[in-house]
């Protein structure tokens, strides 16, 4: 029985197809296995951060980063990464994405692809979106005490004698921060219009935006 198959079979939630799919793979055909969310399957790099084993782990982190490349140069045959993410930290998913260019890899997203995920399937040369998957938009966010906790720990460092001059800083670094998003978004060849839509989308929802418009916005070309 194909993949697919034993995955119609299943019809189960999707954390648990992904972990009676691993099974499968595991016993009927040549799998790499890196970590509980990363694993190969031929030329594919599945990248589930579902599938974390511990629940505070279900996220893009720098762990996954340093994992992530060991595979690659091990696995010369890898021409797809799938992904599967709500997101996580965007740091590490820039780093990811980085990755994904240098080896010139396709992007598939089986499931649900979300705010940090998103810079990574962008990453890839083809991108393909599969039927009944998502990819989800929100504008970034840094909360108060984060904030907060942030000058304290780095005002000596940067010499910020006080929270105006942290605030003058901040004002600056946050424009950097979006012009490179937009930056970045363009080279991958997005449309103008639809990046400023994903800067305007609510940080504490999703924009999930329809097939059509990932198409014409040049989102999505596989």
């Amino acid at each position: 029985m194909c993949i697919p198959q034993v995955e119609a079979v299943l019809g189960e939630s999707n954390k648990m197809r992904w972990l009676y799919l691993i099974i499968f793979i595991v016993c009927c055909s040549h799998t790499v296995l890196a970590n509980d969310k990363l694993y190969v399957v031929g030329n594919t790099l599945y990248y589930n951060t579902d599938l974390a084993a511990d629940e505070t782990n279900t996220e893009i982190s720098w762990v996954d980063v340093d994992i992530f490349h060991e595979i690659l140069l091990e696995n010369e045959e890898i021409t797809t990464i799938q992904l599967n993410s709500s997101g996580g930290l965007i740091a590490a998913a820039k780093y990811i994405s980085d990755l994904v260019i240098d080896f010139e890899l396709d992007s598939y997203v089986s499931g649900e692809c979300s705010s940090a995920c998103v810079d990574i399937f962008l990453a890839g040369n083809k991108r393909v979106l599969e039927k009944g998957s998502w990819l989800g938009f929100h504008k970034s966010s840094w909360g108060a005490g984060d904030i907060e906790n942030y000058y304290a720990l780095n005002k000596e460092e940067e010499g910020w004698n006080n929270v105006f001059e942290f605030s003058s800083w901040l004002y600056e670094d946050t424009q950097s921060e979006i012009l490179k998003q937009m930056k970045y978004m363009l080279e991958r060849g997005v449309d103008a219009y639809f990046i400023i839509q994903t800067l305007q989308a609510d940080n504490e929802g999703m924009w999930y935006p329809r097939r059509k418009q990932l198409e014409a916005a040049g989102v999505i070309n596989g």
